[in-house]
């Protein structure tokens, strides 16, 4: 978990080779549908487009269908609603896959945007706009940050300081997660 141009994508990458399990990204998903013009690419572009978020149910249901036949995963943009967090909770329960841990990645929004308005034009990002970032950071202030307290709360959340070098980055996950291997 993080703002946008935290990392996320990049540590959930790597975490996932590291430990031969799927990256689940919904964004990568979001954006594939998009390009290949699928009806839930047709009904999510224009959300994109605004930096507005895919509605729970959506993302929820994406999810499930995602993780049903997976013995571990990296979840990575989800949950980014309270919602969404309480129907993943009830599905790993369901499926009998309880969270390891939940990787928060914290950046200050400065280099969030700025990160953002490189990745923009590196990778030709056109829902990386001025707007849509900034709109997109208070969205995550407002609806994901109450996310970050739910998990801090069950003692599952594990603070990491996303501003460090890639490396650096990789290094205090790896850690974090021997830490909790050890303790289960």
């Amino acid at each position: 978990m993080g703002p946008q141009g935290s990392g996320k994508g990049t540590q959930a990458k790597l975490i996932a080779e590291a430990r031969a399990v799927p990256h689940v990204a919904t964004g990568d998903i979001l954006r594939a549908a998009v390009a290949e013009g699928t009806e839930l690419g047709r009904r999510v572009q224009p959300l994109l487009e605004a930096g507005d978020l895919v509605p729970d149910e959506l993302m929820v249901a994406l999810i499930r269908e995602r993780l049903a036949d997976e013995d571990g995963f990296v979840l990575d943009g989800f949950p980014r609603t309270l919602h969404q967090a309480l129907e993943l909770d009830a599905m790993l329960d369901e499926i009998e896959k309880p969270l390891d841990a939940v990787l928060l990645l914290e950046v200050s929004d400065e280099v969030s945007t700025q990160r953002m308005r490189g990745r923009a034009e590196l990778e030709g990002r056109t829902d990386d706009t001025p707007e849509t970032i900034a709109k997109r950071l208070r969205l995550y202030h407002e609806l994901t940050k109450p996310v970050v307290e739910r998990y801090r709360g069950s003692g599952v959340l594990v603070a990491i300081d996303g501003e460090q070098t890639v490396e650096a980055v990789t290094a205090a996950i790896e850690a974090a997660l021997e830490r909790v291997e050890a303790a289960s």
